[in-house]
């Protein structure tokens, strides 16, 4: 990847998104959305088909110890690219790797997505108006979930 490829925005389509989880325990009263905020992420693939999932776990806890309020998404962004053969080389076990833009560019459509759906989720809580802060995507390569299998 040392000529990386142009990340063309045409190119990707997110054509499904899956909400695995979604648990809300609720605030007692509305005003205290003082929430500390987990993220992690996992990638799969098909080359053949130039599909790229995008696992995206989201924690918000209550920053009070006595608060038992939280909340927990789980989403899986489906993503298909065209010429996605473009974006990833062999290691020496012939094991795609991709390039950091290129997932940090599927990571942050996934999680401004993500955004608007738990604002959404959570719109009906004594949660609302909690509205998720902008993360670097590049920041979030670094939280990288590790498969439980």
């Amino acid at each position: 990847m040392s000529n990386q490829a142009k990340i063309d925005p045409e190119k990707i389509h997110l054509f499904h998104i899956n909400i695995v989880e979604s648990s809300i325990k609720d605030l007692q009263q509305k005003g205290q959305n003082n929430f500390k905020i987990n993220i992690a992420h996992n990638t799969m693939h098909n080359l053949k088909d130039e599909r790229v999932k995008i696992g995206l776990f989201i924690d918000l806890i209550h920053d009070q110890v006595s608060s038992e309020a939280k909340a927990r998404f789980v989403f899986d962004f489906h993503f298909r690219v065209d010429g996605l053969n473009e974006h990833f080389e062999l290691n020496e076990d012939d094991l795609p790797v991709f390039s950091g833009l290129f997932i940090a560019t599927l990571l942050g459509i996934s999680f401004s997505t993500a955004r608007g759906i738990i604002f959404e989720r959570l719109s009906n809580t004594n949660m609302q108006g909690i509205i998720l802060p902008v993360v670097s995507p590049q920041k979030m390569l670094s939280l990288q979930r590790k498969n439980d299998n």
